[in-house]
């Protein structure tokens, strides 16, 4: 009886420790393949993430190249703005200039003018009266 029950437990034994190894093995296999999913999963995730990070950079070179062609733009556009604000200050001044001659000449004319009318009162006293009237009558008018 005794070599019975212990071939008995030899055999519940090794039964057991075969249900154990492939119990084992089950486990094994079923940690490889949660693993394997676990990797695609992230895997996928990181790459749709990278393909947004890609993507969002394209478009922020983009609108770099974009903004950059803009404020070349803008610079020529100020360029010319600047130079011809210069130009309409430099007219201004000449303008000004011709003004300022033109005056000069009125005054230097009216001077002149005023001067001869006194050689020529001085010079026909009579005809000094006459203009004389004749500057009286046209200022009633």
């Amino acid at each position: 009886m005794a070599s019975s029950s212990l071939s008995d437990i030899m055999r519940d034994h090794t039964s057991g420790s075969l249900d154990h190894k492939r119990a084992s093995e089950q486990l094994r296999k079923d940690a490889i393949k949660d693993i394997g999913d676990l990797c695609d999963t992230a895997t996928s995730s990181l790459s749709a993430q990278l393909a947004r990070v890609l993507s969002n950079q394209r478009e922020i070179e983009s609108l770099s190249r974009d903004c950059a062609h803009l404020v070349q733009q803008h610079v020529r556009s100020t360029a010319k703005w600047t130079k011809l604000v210069d130009q309409f200050n430099a007219s201004l001044k000449e303008l000004g200039d011709v003004r300022n001659w033109a005056e000069v000449i009125e005054r230097d004319m009216l001077d002149v003018a005023a001067t001869l009318e006194i050689v020529h009162s001085s010079l026909n006293p009579a005809s000094a009266s006459a203009n004389a009237m004749g500057q009286l009558s046209l200022d009633d008018n």
